[in-house]
């Protein structure tokens, strides 16, 4: 009950300074479906991370999503202020209203309301390997649900085709509203990048608990996203969903680098 409240307070401050700044983001501004989408949304990504921490004792969630929501309220709430300009102020060839609005200097909570499900993911993603490292280590405090973890190939193979199918969806979903992904070739193509992306990675996790390659494929997946809110030329994340090969070559680098680091250590206390 306390994260359904938390994520309510979420979504009605959001909406509520989006309102304040004269965002067309009211209930009359969409049809019913989208309100549910919308709206229930920002209430799920407010509590979703609030949840994780009473329940689960997580704290990465709720400190990307603290993160993200801090940065959205800083930028809109700090001068300059939002203008709204019809295309003919800025088009002289244009010698009347077009009833095409321009924003600039602002959007910032309506991009990251419009996102939610993006952080969601990233949220959900980074909760998983916080999980999975504290359920593991000696030295770090254990999280709140205890279940138990084989690392068995199949256990590995569900966790990491329920983690890549979510990423994908997120993902293509993403740049299907920036125009990426025009043909069924390439939707196709991102939706199987999308699986492997984050789905080798939390294979590895569950399996042969090499962390750092899923943490670093959701920050890619997260960071490609809001770089793409506030990109100037180029298309972050196009490139990050279409060339997805080459991010998900970073992720395992990184991978084979820390179960280097591993072996190098285990070699060491076995020695000593």
């Amino acid at each position: 009950m306390a994260a359904l409240i938390v994520g309510i307070v979420h979504a009605g401050l959001v909406l509520g300074v989006a309102l304040r700044y004269g965002y067309d983001v009211g209930p009359a501004a969409y049809p019913p479906h989208i309100v549910v989408w919308r709206y229930g949304g920002l209430v799920v990504l407010g509590a979703l991370p609030v949840w994780l921490v009473l329940e689960d004792r997580l704290l990465l969630p709720i400190a990307l999503i603290t993160v993200l929501a801090g940065l959205a309220f800083y930028a809109e709430l700090t001068p300059p202020e939002p203008t709204f300009r019809d295309v003919a102020d800025l088009e002289p060839s244009v010698d009347r209203p077009t009833g095409i609005t321009v924003i600039e200097d602002g959007l910032h909570l309506v991009k990251y309301a419009s996102q939610w499900y993006v952080w969601t993911v990233g949220a959900g993603l980074l909760g998983g390997v916080e999980h999975m490292v504290r359920a593991r280590s000696r030295w770090l405090p254990a999280p709140g649900w205890e279940f138990h973890i084989s690392g068995s190939s199949r256990q590995a193979v569900l966790v990491g085709l329920v983690a890549g199918v979510m990423h994908a969806a997120a993902s293509v979903a993403y740049a299907w509203r920036w125009g990426v992904g025009d043909d069924l070739v390439m939707v196709i193509w991102m939706l199987v990048g999308g699986i492997l992306m984050v789905g080798v990675p939390a294979y590895l996790l569950v399996r042969h608990r090499l962390v750092v390659p899923l943490t670093v494929a959701a920050v890619l997946f997260v960071n490609s996203v809001y770089s793409q809110q506030y990109a100037g030329p180029g298309d972050p994340h196009a490139l990050y969903a279409g060339a997805w090969f080459i991010f998900l070559g970073i992720t395992l680098l990184t991978g084979v680098l820390e179960y280097a680091v591993y072996t190098v250590r285990v070699q060491s206390e076995q020695s000593g």
